[in-house]
């Protein structure tokens, strides 16, 4: 699997937006002219000049990780207010009655103004338009209040695992891991799944051998906290895989744990961004 380098993109995290609204929603969502497609279509105003091709810059790699794991990657954004908050997965069921768990990343992106959309898109038509904007952005040069204009992609996109948001409330701290434990994990489930992999494999022996080593829970014996709250491989995999621990971190990752019906949460703050993990019944439904 190709991994994309190390990056640590500046975010918003402790400022995402609330996930409480289904993707692709009937919400009022304001549209700007698009010169370059000669229409009208949803966009997010980012900071401009130097500071914006920095955003622009991470944003692309973000999306590009995505694209590394998956070359038919959707991401979804959903924004409130300044801030923009984007999801990319990592794993998802490959059909409803899978015990897989749904495994996202989320980076959170300060915004230059207010904007109210909820979109999945194409995660290859949204690094084009990306690409367009770093251009601009490195024109503006040192201009007096620069600003930038994403506009959104015109396809939206079904994403099964974009289905579901995360709770509201209902979170409680299970406890922190080392992230020498997630480093490990990776690691070793990587060298799992070569193991498992026959030559040559077709896409569909690779689907499943990755969802059976990446699903497999990790063994954190000695954290008598997380007897009961189970962290899937999946996750250390999805920490590195979207670049969310700068490289030379050495500290604990808080995590979080939500019940919603039948279904567990399990939320992983890290320095560059969050892991989201969704387990339980109907958890493409």
């Amino acid at each position: 699997m190709t991994t994309p380098s190390e990056t640590t993109p500046d975010t918003a995290q402790d400022n995402a937006p609330d996930q409480n609204s289904a993707p692709n929603a009937a919400a009022p969502i304001e549209l700007k002219y698009n010169p370059h497609e000669g229409v009208e279509e949803p966009f997010l105003i980012l900071p401009g000049g130097a500071q914006g091709a920095a955003v622009v810059k991470d944003l692309a790699t973000y999306i590009s990780r995505a694209l590394a794991v998956n070359p038919d990657a959707a991401i979804r954004l959903t924004a409130r207010g300044h801030v923009v908050a984007v999801f990319a997965c990592s794993l998802e069921p490959e059909d409803a009655s899978s015990d897989t768990p749904v495994i996202m990343g989320l980076r959170a992106l300060h915004l230059l103004a207010d904007s109210t959309l909820d979109m999945t898109v194409q995660a290859q038509a949204l690094l084009d338009r990306l690409a367009r904007l770093q251009k601009q952005a490195e024109e503006q040069g040192n201009e007096e209040n620069p600003q930038l204009v994403l506009f959104m992609p015109p396809v939206t996109v079904n994403a099964s695992w974009a289905g579901k948001s995360a709770p509201l409330s209902g979170w409680y701290e299970v406890g922190t891991v080392p992230v020498e434990e997630f480093h490990r994990a990776t690691a070793e489930g990587l060298e799992a799944v070569e193991r498992a992999l026959p030559e040559n494999p077709g896409a569909a022996v690779l689907s499943t051998v990755r969802s059976r080593i990446w699903s497999s829970d990790m063994v954190l014996e000695y954290l008598p906290e997380f007897d009961t709250v189970l962290v899937p491989t999946g996750a250390a995999f999805a920490l590195r895989v979207f670049g969310f621990i700068p490289e030379g971190f050495t500290g604990d990752l808080p995590l979080f744990a939500a019940h919603v019906g039948s279904e567990e949460w399990l939320r992983i703050v890290a320095p560059a961004g969050m892991v989201l993990v969704r387990r339980g019944s109907g958890s493409l439904l």
